[in-house]
């Protein structure tokens, strides 16, 4: 069973050479080259999962990676003493410029000096990166928020050439990456997930003043316009910022974002179950598909005897994630059964892994196998396919892997701010129980109805719930910005991805412009994915907002 090597942001397992499109719009030509892992492994040192601000002054800490990845720099950070490097040295907040060895002359990581909290700095500070690349000070400028740690800031300067976010090449902007609050190597120091220090600041709120504060520093050197953007997580955290700070771009773009995101917002599986890849597929083939996919995880859950205790050794053993308490083995398997759901997530009949559709088909063909060796290849088969679909790392409160990197992505971060305030999706068993009863086994999932509402609760240890509960506040504060905004927002959706059920669809504000994609999964809400009538109202508004 191969390990997988990458993590979608937004909540899939990816092979590092599945084409995909990040939150900061990478080419879709090109393969996935980021390598992360959920989360940081407690035995890392404070001084080398994190910087505080006094380390930056310090340290040129590593950030090697697997050089398996074509393009992906696995130099560590030298010091940048060129011209423009200085004069990022004197703006407001940076305490340090880098650059990788293997970037080009153009690409710098800016650190800033950043408030553990913005409404009492004398709380202490964190060093806080951000990447840039630069064209010119008088180009316009995107910067980008992808939700977790750095994604462009790991790649070479020849690679992120061929790589380039599309907008920014399209409309030569200057690229500002901004590295999210407590993820990657932007933490405080003794910062960990065993503990409650600092968690209490990991919000929206916290991290829209680090946002605004970076951008007031740059626009001091850039006099070009702004745009501010993001995709999946970071494309709610847009309209969340627009909310706040409007003056701060004069144009805001949210792809694939999940604006109407509540806490156990429901939709999600209804979609799945009825009307998913109808656009995408036709509607025969759709039917097929969904069909194909709710056979399978009854026969998953009927065979739970075989898989279950397989499949919690490979997350816990070969994984080596950590789950909270509450999150037993029943649990993790009914809900990886459950989330082979988010097969809608991506074109899953063209993936480096092969075709999920096909695969679940080749499962199911040796489901009632009776040698020795044929029962093996059904449980290998199904634990590999359920791992392919959404892994145990999707759930997990830690990892404790050899592979972790400090640098690399904080998964439960995402997981913590979803359940606190970004929202989730309701876990809805209904129609897959209902397949269960229809089938007349007598197998039956460990989760009851009751039990639902609680589901992604699981996740979160005790600890942390205690910090501060649910608010609608961040949800309303989107939904506002969508519907009050006078500065330009484009919204684009892909009507075919499994997180449609949230987007935002239509709007009566003139300035909030929507683009729905029919046939887009979650990959492909870029402009690139929009017809020729579509791209020509988008390249207007973008060109009139950023004076080009």
């Amino acid at each position: 069973m191969k390990k997988s090597l990458s993590i979608c942001k937004c909540g899939i397992p990816l092979l590092v050479t599945l084409l995909f499109l990040s939150s900061c719009h990478k080419a879709i030509t090109a393969p996935e080259t980021q390598l992360t892992s959920t989360e940081q492994t407690s035995s890392i040192s404070s001084s080398e999962s994190s910087l505080s601000s006094a380390d930056a002054e310090e340290s040129t800490s590593s950030s090697d990676q697997d050089p398996i990845s074509p393009g992906f720099s696995s130099a560590s950070f030298i010091s940048a003493d060129d011209d423009l490097a200085l004069e990022f040295k004197k703006l407001p907040g940076v305490t340090k410029v880098e650059r990788r060895s293997a970037f080009n002359q153009n690409q710098y990581i800016l650190s800033f000096d950043m408030p553990i909290d913005h409404n009492d700095p004398g709380k202490g500070t964190f060093t806080q990166r951000m990447y840039v690349y630069y064209k010119d000070k008088d180009a316009p400028n995107m910067f980008n928020v992808g939700g977790y740690d750095l994604y462009y800031g790991s790649y070479d300067g020849d690679f992120y050439d061929e790589m380039e976010p599309l907008f920014s090449k399209t409309y030569n902007c200057n690229f500002f990456e901004a590295e999210y609050r407590f993820d990657g190597l932007s933490k405080p120091q003794g910062f960990q997930n065993e503990k409650t220090d600092y968690w209490e600041y990991l919000t929206c709120a916290q991290a829209s003043e680090d946002f605004h504060t970076m951008i007031e520093s740059m626009k001091t050197l850039f006099s070009g316009k702004w745009c501010f953007e993001g995709m999946s997580k970071g494309g709610e955290f847009t309209a969340y910022h627009l909310s706040r700070y409007p003056d701060d771009a004069d144009l805001f773009l949210a792809e694939c974002a999940m604006l109407d995101l509540g806490q156990n917002t429901p939709g999600l599986c209804e979609y799945v179950y009825s009307t998913a890849g109808d656009d995408r597929y036709g509607k025969e083939k759709a039917q097929e598909y969904r069909d194909l996919l709710l056979e399978f995880q009854v026969e998953m859950i009927k065979h739970r005897d075989d898989l279950e205790d397989k499949y919690y050794d490979l997350a816990t053993n070969y994984y080596s994630v950590v789950f909270a308490p509450a999150f037993t083995k029943e649990i993790l398997f009914d809900c990886t059964v459950l989330d082979a759901r988010y097969v809608y997530q991506y074109d899953s009949t063209d993936t480096p892994e092969g075709d999920y559709f096909k695969r679940m088909r080749e499962v199911l063909d040796l489901k009632d196998a009776n040698g020795a060796s044929e029962r093996a290849m059904f449980v290998d088969k199904a634990c590999d396919l359920l791992t392919d679909l959404y892994g145990p790392w999707q759930y997990a409160y830690s990892e404790h892997d050899t592979i972790s990197d400090p640098e690399s992505g904080n998964l439960y971060g995402f997981l913590f701010q979803c359940f606190f305030e970004d929202g989730y999706y309701n876990y809805d068993f209904s129609y897959l129980r209902q397949a269960l009863e229809k089938d007349g086994s007598g197998a039956s999932l460990y989760i009851t109805e009751e039990m639902e509402p609680d589901v992604y609760g699981y996740r979160i240890p005790e600890h942390h719930k205690n910090l501060f509960s649910y608010s609608p506040d961040v949800r309303n504060a989107r939904r506002r910005a969508v519907e009050n905004t006078t500065t330009p927002l484009i919204l684009v959706n892909g009507l075919s991805d499994i997180y449609q059920a949230a987007e935002i669809k239509e709007s009566k504000n003139p300035n909030t412009h929507i683009f729905n994609i029919p046939s887009s999964f979650h990959d492909e809400c870029t402009l690139d994915y929009l017809s020729e009538e579509q791209f020509k109202e988008y390249d207007a508004i973008v060109r009139e907002a950023l004076g080009i």
